[in-house]
This record gives C-alpha cells, structure tokens and sequence, in this order.
C-alpha cells in the first residue's frame, strides 16, 4: 500500500557532528549569552558525533536479521539529541541486556510513527526485547502526497481550532491507547518482550551536564530513564499479560 513505510527523517550511512535541534548556530548563540555555562564547556571540550546507520537511525549497528539484539522506539529522549551516546538510556540500557543496538527511535516523531518504524523493520532484524519511551506529546503522522509527514502540536503553525482539537489531553490519549495495543500485539507476533515508558521524567534536584541544545533531558534524567528501564527489566514488567492493566 505504501511505497515508503521505511521512510526516516535522518541521513543514511552518515557520521555528523550536528544534528537537529543541536545545531552549531544555536550552539555558538548560546555561548555567547551564556559563557560560564557548565553544559557548554563540557561540549566545547567533548564535541558530539552523530552517527547514522545503513536505514539513517542513531546507532554503530547496520540492520541485519542474522544477530539478535533490541529495539528501542522513541523520539529526540531516545536518539539522543544533544548528547554522546554513551549517556543515552537506550544505550546504555542495551550495553547492560546485551545484544546489537537496534535504536529505531528519531527526533519530533510520536507514537503513531513508532509503530510504523517498528512495523517497516521488524522482518529486518532479530529482536529480543523492544523498550519504548514515549512521552504522551500531541505529535501526529498523515500520509500525504505519497510522503509521512510529523504534524507537531505547539510547534507548527496552525489554526486555533485544530491545537484545540489535536492538543487536548483526551484526544492524545485516546490515540496513544490504540498506537500502544498495536505495538503490543506486533511485539506478541514477533515473539518478544515489550517493555513501556509513557510518562515524563522530572528535573532532578541534583546539578547535571545538560544536552548540548540546552534543550533536551540532561545526563541525570536519560540516567533517570534507563534506571526505570532496568528496574522494569529485572522485574519482567512486560506489556504482552498485563495490558489492559498497564494501559487503560
């Protein structure tokens, strides 16, 4: 039906040291109002690089479906906007369960575009275990023009009418609930264990390096991320026996 399922919104086969909302221009007007700035020191002396697969996703591993390894679906939280990789959850959530890194997750995408990513992909890879962290944003994908295009609440500019309508709690609720059953049900044809975060995380109390866009979660909160991960992990709080439970 769709000539493009698989399409992303990254460069493919690519290494960069920008990429985004953590762009060098924001980077340098940043310095410039702000030069005491711990975050920004650090990235001044550990600049980021950015590396894209052979599908255009953030991670060292090619897609394959001869090893075993995770998915992880998400947004920027997920990629790792404005940060090394070695301090994202998913990351260093997959460093510890083992396996290859199948990172699937991009910048500004929503649920909608999670399960369609996982949809295009899952006969590519040999999956083990898909950790999904999916704030509940008013982010929305429509097919138009034989293209996916993201539909970002707040952010695009749009008639009053429609951020009510599509911006209103109920309303994102109501389709992240389907989004997540079809994903569940994916995860059970798969075969795998399918481990959810939907809620947000809160600024720590404790100082931290920030990401370099001053933007995105800092250290501590992609640490907060991957702890509650792991914590659901030892435990085997999986989606698949408990949904409704979980869910609704």
């Amino acid at each position: 039906m769709f000539n493009n399922l698989k399409q992303n919104f990254n460069p493919i086969s690519t290494t960069t040291k920008w990429s985004q909302t953590d762009l060098e221009k924001t980077f340098n007007l940043n310095l410039k109002k702000n030069k005491n700035n711990k975050t920004l020191e650090f990235y001044l002396e550990n600049p980021i690089e950015y590396q894209f697969n052979n599908f255009g996703f953030r991670t060292p591993d090619d897609f394959n479906n001869i090893e075993y390894g995770n998915v992880f679906l998400g947004c920027s939280h997920t990629m790792g906007v404005g940060h090394h990789l070695e301090n994202v959850w998913s990351y260093k959530l997959n460093q510890h369960v083992g396996g290859k890194f199948w990172n699937i997750s991009a910048g500004g995408i929503g649920i909608m575009t999670n399960f369609r990513l996982l949809l295009a992909h899952h006969k590519d890879l040999k999956i083990k275990n898909i950790f999904h962290y999916v704030p509940k944003y008013p982010r929305y994908e429509f097919y138009v023009d034989g293209k996916f295009k993201i539909l970002n609440i707040g952010r695009d500019n749009l008639p009053d009418e429609y951020v009510n309508l599509l911006g209103d709690l109920y309303q994102i609720e109501l389709t992240h609930i389907p989004y997540t059953m079809a994903i569940n049900q994916l995860a059970q044809n798969i075969g795998c264990d399918y481990y959810l975060i939907n809620d947000f995380i809160p600024i720590p109390e404790v100082p931290s390096i920030g990401a370099r866009d001053l933007f995105h979660f800092s250290i501590n909160q992609q640490n907060q991320i991957y702890e509650k991960f792991l914590n659901k992990f030892s435990k085997k709080e999986i989606m698949n026996p408990n949904f409704k439970k979980n869910i609704l």
